[in-house]
């Protein structure tokens, strides 16, 4: 059989790191968008190489966009009965959670997303959760992130596989999916705020993306390319920390400053558990004033 390469990918992607263990039962992360529609259709055209024992959609309403929110309700209930896949809905009331919290409604909305993810997942059976995440988000965050400063692990994006959820998409273009979607006559629909540019992610895939795809065509693919660079060179230094955070031990303060800032950073992020640079600054600088370290 003639797989499309939207297809292969997801087969590369389970070659390189086993995201799937043979009759694992997944349950798919549903907006009813053209990502997650591909998704579904796509795992369920691999059932039977990829040994997935049972295959269901995720859809959680956040009550974010009135009437559309249901609308999209109702897509994937349709859309559920059309591919015979067992569908689970849960709503989760964002805009007055983010209120009581005093939080970020995005923020809020990611952190309800991945609860129920668990939640459903451990009260349903299912092992893995599966989201649509693909080549083209791993390169919005990474740019996300350097608008924001950060380190090396900002710039690694996020992995194919966290915990129990799955990115099947992970190594697939944008272009792959659209392309998917058209062949296999996907129906899917469109969420009005993927086109308000005063979110910063959209800012970046609507304006920044093309720009530098201008320059580069092959954008996507360098970003990977290097991506897997740079965790190499973090798991090194993952292993210098392990050897650092000994000596810290042994020989407290004195050893701490003997390390390169570096190492100090990585030190005082493991053993305070903060990821904030100026966070992490002032520790140091406290420490070198005069201040213990916490081991």
């Amino acid at each position: 059989m003639a797989y499309h390469s939207l297809l292969r990918k997801v087969i590369t992607l389970q070659r390189k790191v086993k995201l799937i263990p043979p009759n694992s039962a997944i349950l798919v992360a549903f907006s009813g968008g053209i990502d997650s529609s591909s998704l579904a259709v796509a795992l369920q055209r691999l059932k039977e190489p990829l040994k997935i024992k049972r295959l269901a959609l995720l859809h959680i309403n956040h009550l974010l966009r009135g009437e559309e929110s249901y609308r999209d309700e109702n897509f994937a209930r349709s859309f559920a009965q059309k591919y015979s896949l067992e569908l689970f809905v849960e709503r989760v009331d964002v805009p007055s959670l983010a209120k009581k919290r005093g939080g970020n409604i995005e923020a809020t909305a990611r952190e309800e997303r991945y609860r129920l993810f668990e939640e459903v997942r451990k009260r349903e059976g299912f092992d893995l959760v599966a989201t649509a995440h693909h080549l083209g988000d791993l390169v919005e965050t990474i740019i996300l992130w350097l608008t924001r400063g950060t380190g090396l692990e900002g710039l690694l994006g996020f992995e194919p596989v966290e915990g129990n959820i799955i990115r099947p998409f992970y190594l697939a273009t944008r272009q792959e999916i659209e392309d998917f979607a058209k062949k296999q006559a996907i129906e899917w629909v469109e969420d009005s705020t993927n086109y308000d540019l005063s979110l910063a992610r959209n800012r970046i895939r609507h304006r920044v993306v093309p720009e530098l795809k201008a320059i580069n065509p092959n954008l996507e693919e360098s970003v990977l390319r290097m991506r897997e660079i740079l965790k190499e060179e973090n798991e090194l230094l993952e292993k210098l920390v392990q050897t650092a955070l000994l000596k810290v031990k042994e020989e407290g303060r004195e050893g701490f400053l003997k390390l390169e800032p570096a190492l100090q950073r990585r030190v005082v992020m493991k053993l305070y558990g903060v990821k904030n640079f100026k966070e992490v600054s002032r520790i140091i600088n406290r420490i070198k004033k005069g201040d213990n370290i916490s081991v």
